[in-house]
């Protein structure tokens, strides 16, 4: 049996709709848990996926009960921390993903600018002329599977989501 926690804000989701009453459902169970929508789900927050995230660090659960509530949390407007224990025979249509897998595995082969390091000391040196950014700043294009990945690791190597079929 593993154990995770989901961060519950105030006024978000799963704070107004008690998980210990009407358990964890996915928003949109009707869309296809596909890859890129994984993506989508964790890089731009999309509520409206296939997807439950939880995580098995109770430090990071805090962090989004506490940081993603619409009011701060307080005496008498709490913000709360589900625990969630799975065991290890999975009911029928319920698999856990290790987002991290699920994405690396699409990715390009890895750039020369990552295998030698030497080349990529040229690139962040400013010097060499980057692709435009059509937002219009001059900070790096970041590809919503890097922000993924990011993102999952940010919250636990262990971090994981749930496609609700």
């Amino acid at each position: 049996m593993a154990t995770f926690y989901k961060g519950a804000g105030i006024g978000t989701h799963w704070h107004t709709h008690d998980s210990r009453r009407v358990g964890f459902t996915a928003r949109s169970p009707g869309t296809r848990p596909e890859t890129e929508v994984l993506i989508g789900h964790i890089s731009t927050n999309t509520a409206n996926s296939p997807y439950i995230s939880l995580t098995r660090s109770y430090a990071v659960a805090w962090h989004y009960a506490v940081f993603f509530s619409k009011r701060e949390p307080g005496p008498g407007k709490p913000a709360y921390i589900y625990e969630i224990e799975i065991d290890d025979s999975l009911p029928h249509g319920l698999n856990l993903l290790d987002p991290v897998k699920e994405v690396v595995h699409i990715l390009p082969q890895p750039l020369r600018g990552i295998m030698d390091l030497g080349y990529m000391a040229e690139l962040l040196d400013g010097q060499t002329p980057q692709p435009p950014n059509p937002r219009g700043d001059f900070s790096p294009n970041v590809e919503l599977q890097l922000i993924a990945l990011t993102f999952a690791q940010r919250d636990e190597g262990n971090s994981l989501t749930i496609p609700l079929l």
